[in-house]
């Protein structure tokens, strides 16, 4: 998002060579083959796979497109502009250009901000999330999201919002005042990290809690279950000690995946809005530093379409449809992990007690259930061992974004309710 406007008076027409080298030609092609490819094929996979037509992907869905725009309307002429040291298009799409430069970036953020609610919603109220998050809600949502960005870009530009600063300078950018830079900055930016910095905090809390109780009942499973023999005894616990841990690994993995996203986050726009800050200030920035800032801020769209989809598991089975390196990696997940429950489970007795969770059959937390009396049962069901078909686990209850439903074994019922 450059903001300083300035044009000579040179005739653009006359292009002459690029002044960058072909190294630097070469890694802006990639940045911008990737940018668009990755988003093409994800917003093609939604739209196609019915599968991933869910209310949560509409958020996805816009960022992607957010992030297409970026590499299809804003990048190759920023692209231009480093090679050639000035702005070598119609003059007439100076302004165009800078309007859709803040636009579309500041969707993107938007949209990031828009998903950490979405995530934050479903993983902490699940049950109420289908009638908190409905289908007009989130694009309305969406529709906000786009229409603050628009504002925050195509009104200042239009309407004279900004100084003609630079006016010996070649480039195409747009110089700001302070408090205009500081009320769009904090409205695109500053404010969005912070609710995205709350909720996928919130959302860590949450997840670690669900790992404590469930270790928790995966400990005291052995005083509510009634073996029939000592090894269906020993089976259960053991079955219990791995169910515990699966989830704590969970945990774990929430832990590094809401580090790579704030980090991805914040190392691309944070340095950028900062310097954007100061250079309304005072002339201390270097153009070319400020360029480089300017092109890790695009390279979040970059790492958008590859960050977020390596989380969820319905995107890799659809995208194994599309790619072939995909296809082979997920055979080859898939047929590792049926390998490993084939040998964890070879020699179990022949029924075994089995307790299904997810987050949304979880453990219910304040608030939740309309009724306060209410407690939490757990329902031994023996099942007996199916051939081919490894037993169910609870393996996804700390999964940020997935959230596959199992069958419920953990049932809430009224206190003094009697147990089936």
């Amino acid at each position: 998002m450059a903001l300083e406007l300035g044009l000579a008076n040179s005739s653009s027409s006359s292009l002459g060579a690029p002044e960058g080298n072909g190294w630097v030609a070469a890694l802006l092609c990639v940045i911008i083959a990737l940018t668009a490819g990755g988003n093409s094929l994800l917003i093609l996979l939604i739209c196609t796979q019915p599968a991933l037509r869910s209310t949560s992907n509409y958020f996805l869905v816009s960022l992607f497109t957010s992030d297409l725009l970026v590499g299809l309307v804003v990048m190759p002429p920023a692209m231009l502009n480093e090679l050639y040291g000035r702005w070598v298009l119609a003059r007439s799409l100076c302004l165009l250009w800078v309007a859709f430069d803040v636009m579309c970036c500041s969707a993107s953020i938007l949209n990031l901000c828009l998903i950490s609610l979405d995530r934050y919603l479903l993983i902490l109220s699940p049950l109420r999330y289908k009638g908190r998050m409905t289908p007009c809600r989130a694009l309305a949502l969406i529709l906000a999201a786009w229409s603050l960005a628009a504002l925050a870009s195509f009104l200042p530009t239009h309407m004279g919002w900004h100084q003609q600063g630079g006016l010996m300078s070649p480039n195409c950018r747009l110089l700001a005042s302070l408090p205009f830079v500081l009320v769009a900055s904090g409205l695109t930016f500053f404010l969005p990290s912070v609710a995205i910095s709350f909720t996928y905090c919130r959302i860590l809390v949450t997840a670690r809690k669900q790992a404590v109780q469930v270790a928790s009942l995966a400990t005291n499973m052995e005083a509510l279950q009634v073996p029939r023999t000592p090894n269906l005894a020993a089976s259960a616990s053991s079955e219990n000690r791995r169910f515990a841990a699966k989830h704590s690994r969970r945990a774990l993995k929430a832990s590094l995946t809401l580090g790579i996203l704030l980090g991805m986050f914040f190392v691309a726009w944070l340095p950028f809005f900062v310097a954007n800050v100061i250079q309304t200030v005072c002339d201390c920035i270097p153009e070319v530093f400020f360029d480089v800032l300017t092109w890790l801020g695009y390279c979040n769209s970059t790492m958008n379409p590859i960050i977020y989809p390596l989380f969820m598991r319905d995107f890799k089975r659809a995208m194994a449809k599309f790619v072939p390196c995909a296809r082979w990696a997920w055979d080859r997940r898939t047929s590792l992990v049926s390998l490993s429950m084939r040998n964890s489970h070879s020699g179990a007795p022949q029924f075994i007690p089995q307790v299904g969770f997810s987050l949304q059959h979880r453990m219910t937390l304040p608030g939740e259930v309309d009724s306060g009396a209410s407690a939490l049962q757990v329902a031994e069901q023996p099942q007996e061992a199916v051939p081919g078909r490894s037993p169910p686990t609870g393996t996804d209850a700390v999964s940020l974004f997935d959230v596959d439903p199992v069958e419920p074994e953990l049932k809430l019922s009224a206190l003094n309710a009697p147990v089936d």
